[in-house]
């Protein structure tokens, strides 16, 4: 693999994408299951938060690279078409829904990163220790964990294809 030139890196750092990472799933869930109304099943919104959070090795790795837009871009892209995919192309909603849902993605994208950025303006403006956001984080996750885990009903399907009844 070619070495990734030092020069390029960003200055991202563990503890946002943390913070993020947990806050951006609990408004996630809120999105699909009461804006949208169509909850969708757990490993969905584990899939599309990871596909989110991925970005950040793009953004801590490349951020300085000469063609850091243009892999933005395309990242963006790729992510829009997974987001489409993972969450809406298997209902039988109509296309309004459809469209409405695909922007969701958008306020996915810009919580995700405006999280990140509140863990940020709290390190550099407020002089909490980066500690104090890892450890809100370690308990956002062990909240969202019950939280998800304690559900009083699975989530429906997030496709409307028959089930396999299991004898």
């Amino acid at each position: 693999m070619p070495p990734v030139d030092p020069s390029w890196a960003g200055s991202v750092q563990f503890f946002e994408l943390l913070f993020g990472s947990w806050t951006a799933y609990a408004l996630l869930v809120f999105i699909w299951q009461v804006i949208l109304k169509r909850p969708l099943e757990e490993w969905r919104y584990a899939m599309i938060v990871f596909l989110g959070a991925s970005a950040y090795w793009i953004n801590h790795y490349f951020q300085h690279a000469p063609r850091w837009l243009l892999m933005i871009n395309v990242y963006a892209l790729l992510f829009f078409f997974f987001y489409w995919r993972i969450g809406i192309s298997g209902s039988k909603r109509g296309v309004g829904w459809k469209l409405g849902s695909l922007l969701t993605g958008v306020l996915f994208t810009v919580s995700f990163i405006a999280f990140e950025q509140l863990a940020r303006y709290g390190v550099t403006h407020w002089r909490m220790n980066e500690f104090c956001w890892m450890t809100i984080s370690f308990f956002g996750m062990v909240w969202l964990i019950r939280w998800r885990g304690r559900a009083p009903r699975p989530p429906e399907p997030a496709s409307d294809y028959p089930k396999i009844a299991w004898r």
